[in-house]
């Protein structure tokens, strides 16, 4: 229960960063307790997520959140050298951007601070 509710958290908060919910509408509030999600949960997640998965690029932002997650148990290096490609494979610019994020974040936790600096930098000039 816990895995489906730190996904659904990482899928709305990606869709809320793109501006792409059909709604701004909050999650309702679990009356069922940690056990289960009641039925307004349930259909809210239902409709949230169909938001999110109609646009590709909402998916790809995704797809980042998830394969960070994915990675986070790896060496730092092979973040790194898996975000680095896919950067430079990515066509969109909020892929991109959510891309530069992740690799501030991982340059940032291994103290290359000049690094996790030019991706901040990149953030701040691109205009696409």
């Amino acid at each position: 229960m816990k895995r489906l509710l730190a996904w659904t958290a990482r899928m709305v908060l990606a869709a809320c960063a793109c501006g792409l919910l059909a709604d701004d509408s909050p999650p309702p509030v679990n009356t069922q307790g940690s056990n289960g999600l009641d039925a307004n949960a349930y259909i809210w997640f239902v409709e949230h997520s169909a938001a999110v998965s109609k646009d590709a690029e909402t998916s790809a932002v995704q797809a980042v959140i998830e394969a960070k997650d994915l990675l986070r148990n790896k060496e730092p290096q092979v973040s790194i050298d898996f975000f680095t490609k896919a950067l430079y494979d990515a066509k969109s610019p909020a892929v991109k951007r959510a891309i530069r994020m992740t690799l501030y974040d991982l340059y940032k936790g291994q103290g290359q601070n000049d690094k996790a600096l030019d991706q901040l930098q990149q953030l701040i000039v691109e205009q696409e």
